[in-house]
């Protein structure tokens, strides 16, 4: 389960979706096979068990809550899009994520944020989930490749950067 072999042929899947054009240039390597080794141990450090609805809370009386599990197997976020989102007294986001499964399939969830935090470093978020569809066709994409590169670059820098755990897989 998450291994690199199985990560490495989802996301050759993924990409097989964009043109040719929109990945590289004809002598070039596409960008993600160049990082795909490096995404690869991250993305197994981050498989989580993503939850419909979840509470967060640092502040006193307060409780954390999840609610049923959102695939019925654990899950890693590749990417997030905001759609919409509206600063103030509590911090409100809609967004638009990519989620890789654990049986190597991806979909896309939306994703409803909200956020408050006072001056001595209590808050509160409160997120709620919902799955729109698998992802299956070209029209199904919601970002670019040069989106993901961006994302991959930040997945990466702490390996880059010497700072994170390193994991045999």
């Amino acid at each position: 389960m998450f291994k690199e072999k199985e990560i490495t042929a989802a996301f050759e899947k993924l990409f097989g979706l964009f043109d040719k054009e929109e990945l590289c240039s004809e002598d070039d390597v596409p960008f993600y096979k160049r990082v795909l080794p490096e995404v690869c141990m991250v993305l197994r450090d981050r498989v989580t068990t993503p939850y419909q609805y979840t509470v967060d809370t640092n502040m006193e009386r307060g409780f954390r809550y999840c609610g049923a599990e959102l695939f019925g197997q654990r899950a890693c976020k590749i990417y997030s899009d905001m759609t919409v989102g509206v600063s103030d007294i509590i911090d409100s986001f809609y967004t638009t994520e990519l989620w890789l499964l654990e049986d190597m399939t991806f979909v896309i969830v939306r994703c409803v944020t909200l956020f408050t935090e006072d001056s001595s470093g209590r808050f509160y978020e409160s997120e709620y989930r919902t799955v729109v569809k698998a992802v299956t066709e070209r029209d199904d994409l919601f970002f670019s490749p040069e989106d993901l590169e961006e994302d991959f670059d930040e997945l990466c820098e702490d390996i880059w950067e010497h700072k994170a755990t390193i994991y045999e897989m």
